[in-house]
């Protein structure tokens, strides 16, 4: 069974999304689906954790006393990992809602086939965890690198310093260039210069200044590559 949720102030937004919802839900029996309806966040917040998280969560951003991004850093404070979509007019917190681990960005009006689409990603994420492994020649010998831990990469006089989630650092003797040979078919890495190797999943903060990842790490980025990772940024939370 899993467990949806939608909020939106707007009574024929949250009545369009229902439909849709349980559309969805009527052409794909095998999920079984629940749905839960909430015209505010504050009585979605206090919802989840009187009783409990959703698996998804459909969110719109402009609403009333405390908008759908605040909301939903309220929900990761609380520890609540459920896939969020948000809903909104407009593109202006994109960034923002990324640096959620938001699943999808819906702009209004949105189609159906869009609305379908971002609950398929949404779905095929929960209904499977992807290990994606290399086998790499480091300082220490060999290591078996989970590409899901993997933060960035820096160069440090020709070696490369792999950081992990788990806090560990793997050195390896290659040349940024010869390591992103053997990540650029993982859409979410970005080399950005000949220094970094980054992680887009785990961007929670993007400017002309740096990067800032969830581990709390912090990267300079060139001034002039920004735009180009600000966009690659946006093109792949889009289509992730």
């Amino acid at each position: 069974m899993l467990h949806i949720a939608i909020c939106d102030d707007a009574p024929q937004e949250l009545e369009r999304a229902g439909s849709l919802l349980k559309k969805y839900a009527c052409e794909h029996m095998h999920y079984e689906i629940k749905i839960q309806s909430f015209s505010a966040p504050l009585e979605l917040l206090t919802h989840v954790a009187e009783k409990g998280s959703f698996d998804v969560l459909l969110l719109d951003i402009y609403m009333p006393g405390i908008i759908g991004t605040e909301a939903a850093r309220e929900l990761r404070a609380m520890g609540d990992k459920c896939q969020i979509i948000f809903l909104t007019a407009s593109r202006d917190h994109a960034i923002d809602a990324f640096s959620l681990d938001a699943a999808h960005y819906l702009v209004k009006p949105y189609s159906e086939k869009e609305f379908f689409a971002a609950l398929d990603k949404v779905m095929d994420k929960l209904s499977k965890k992807d290990e994606v492994y290399i086998t790499i020649k480091s300082m220490d010998g060999i290591s078996r690198v989970d590409l899901n831990k993997l933060i960035y990469s820096e160069t440090d006089n020709h070696v490369q310093k792999l950081h992990l989630s788990d806090g560990k650092v793997i050195s390896v003797r290659k040349s940024s260039t010869e390591l992103f040979e053997l990540l650029d078919e993982q859409p979410r890495f970005y080399k950005c210069g000949s220094t970094y190797i980054i992680n887009m999943d785990y961007i929670v903060d993007l400017s002309s200044k740096g990067v800032t990842f969830s581990s709390g790490a912090r990267i300079p980025i060139l001034s002039r590559k920004y735009k180009e990772l600000r966009k690659r940024y946006m093109d792949y939370s889009c289509s992730i």
